[in-house]
């Protein structure tokens, strides 16, 4: 089986929503990691392969899992509640994903050598790495939850915080 940009990402997204949705929503005490220094070439690797783009994706997963999301959909229904929340994710995102990034990439930093990384970046990687990646995918996400479930949390109560006012009637 090869490894692609789909399979990173489809392992990455199932492995970090699986751990996060496992979390109380949005009211656990979360540990903030410390953010040192992350690996260039860890760094390239999720933005190359677009590994974070999954933030939105997560943030709406958590959001409508909500008593606000409940809340809004009651005030406008269903579909109008998903579009709001979804636009309010959105137009926050960018103000959040350089960090989600940083992050996603000091995870892998901490599975991988930046040699691995690197062939991993590159594509088509030796089988050994190709497999190392997929039995990774646990550690990385746990590493992930570690390191941003207090980021996922801010940028969705905030999302959801803007789009509750926009709801009021």
């Amino acid at each position: 089986m090869g490894y692609s940009r789909s399979t990173a990402l489809t392992a990455l997204n199932g492995a970090v929503l699986s751990l996060l949705l496992s979390l109380p929503v949005l009211a656990e005490e979360e540990k903030t990691a410390s953010s040192p220094a992350v690996p260039a070439n860890a760094l390239a690797f999720v933005q190359d392969r677009h590994l974070g783009e999954s933030l939105g994706w997560l943030g709406y997963q958590v959001a409508s899992r909500t008593v606000t999301f409940a809340t809004i959909v009651e005030t406008v229904g269903r579909t109008k509640a998903q579009e709001i929340v979804q636009d309010e994710l959105q137009y926050l995102q960018p103000q959040y994903q350089q960090e989600w990034d940083r992050n996603l990439a000091a995870s892998y930093a901490a599975s991988f050598t930046p040699e691995e990384l690197t062939a991993l970046d590159i594509g088509d990687p030796p089988p050994e790495i190709a497999n190392k990646f997929r039995t990774k995918q646990r550690d990385v996400g746990m590493d992930m939850k570690n390191r941003s479930s207090e980021l996922l949390k801010v940028y969705v109560s905030t999302a959801l915080d803007n789009a509750l006012k926009k709801a009021k009637p």
